[in-house]
């Protein structure tokens, strides 16, 4: 007996949004969405369009029409119907030719601590003199982003991807598409533009964090890695220590300029591997973690060892995420 609750499971399982792991033909859509190498251009045979409920439902409306207008022969009638069936015609074009020809390229990311949402972010290239509007980007289901896209500019969509473990992150596949101007159908492709970030092991929190001295205690140096005297100035470096920067000469010059001192020179501190007091492996990456953030908190010249890595002391944000970098990838 067909009741309405098998209808109501029958609709469940037939809806306009099916399973696109189980589909035949999205299995062929899957294999021509990538992964690419960090770009690629929307060509005709990438961009794929549906009508949405809306457009159903408009599509039922001009099936009545036709109906009715054969059986009551009515002459305006056949002209209303083609004449909606045109614009839908139209309407269709215009939402594939919104992001048909669009070029889009991957950028870099930015790393994240695990636990932590990543950001990932494409940049849409218009070539055309045919301005974009509505494009949304989506993953599994979830919109993240929408943006509008002026002609021969250039703008960015991002999505996030939550991250529960330390390593390379990948942003995977996501769904780039647009119902402008109708909203009657929707023009969309899937891409995988291979691209990923580093996460870094979460800190432990509840680790034992040593108290630095800050008397500069250490030995003589005149190299320029000292912390007493001001010796001299030279070019900024990425990765220097923000602190040492001279503004002044920088507003004179438009350049930025490090300071160099010479005399005490800091002592360092080694995050060794072997003296953490603990069995677990993710644990003890959680804790060099914590240890790591709170030397370079204090501006501290430290270096990690590794059971089969060693990284030398150094300081500044290169160094930092370097050593990071090192235990995320372990």
């Amino acid at each position: 007996m067909f009741t309405l609750t098998r209808v109501s499971r029958l609709f469940r399982r037939h809806t306009l949004w099916p399973d696109f792991s189980r589909r035949p033909v999205f299995k062929f859509i899957s294999k021509r969405s990538g992964p690419f190498d960090g770009a690629v251009t929307l060509t005709r045979d990438r961009v794929y369009i549906i009508p949405t409920k809306a457009g159903l439902i408009f599509s039922l409306l001009l099936l009545t029409l036709l109906i009715g207008s054969i059986n009551y022969e009515k002459n305006l009638g056949f002209v209303l119907t083609f004449l909606l069936t045109g614009i839908g015609g139209v309407l269709l074009l215009s939402t594939w030719r919104n992001i048909a020809w669009l070029e889009l390229k991957s950028s870099d990311s930015l790393p994240v601590f695990s636990g932590e949402i990543a950001t990932f972010s494409v940049q849409i290239l218009n070539h055309q003199l045919i301005q974009r509007h509505s494009i949304a980007i989506s993953q599994h289901g979830v919109q993240h982003d929408i943006v509008d896209c002026a002609a021969n500019s250039k703008q960015m969509i991002y999505f996030k991807v939550a991250s529960n473990k330390r390593g390379v992150l990948n942003a995977g596949r996501f769904r780039l598409y647009t119902e402008f101007p109708s909203g009657l159908f929707i023009a969309w492709t899937w891409l995988d533009l291979s691209m990923s970030c580093i996460v870094y092991p979460a800190p432990d929190n509840k680790a034992r964090l040593p108290v630095f001295d800050h008397s500069n205690s250490g030995d003589t140096d005149s190299s320029g890695n000292g912390v007493e005297n001001f010796s001299h100035l030279r070019k900024y470096h990425q990765g220097d220590n923000i602190a040492r920067i001279s503004w002044k000469a920088a507003a004179k010059n438009d350049e930025l300029f490090s300071k160099e001192f010479i005399g005490a020179k800091p002592v360092t501190h080694w995050i060794n591997w072997n003296d953490i007091p603990v069995r677990d492996s993710e644990q003890r990456l959680a804790i060099m973690t914590a240890l790591i953030i709170h030397a370079k908190n204090h501006q501290q010249c430290y270096g990690i060892k590794l059971p089969q890595k060693q990284i030398q002391p150094d300081s500044g944000n290169k160094h930092f995420h370097f050593c990071l970098t090192a235990l995320a990838l372990y």
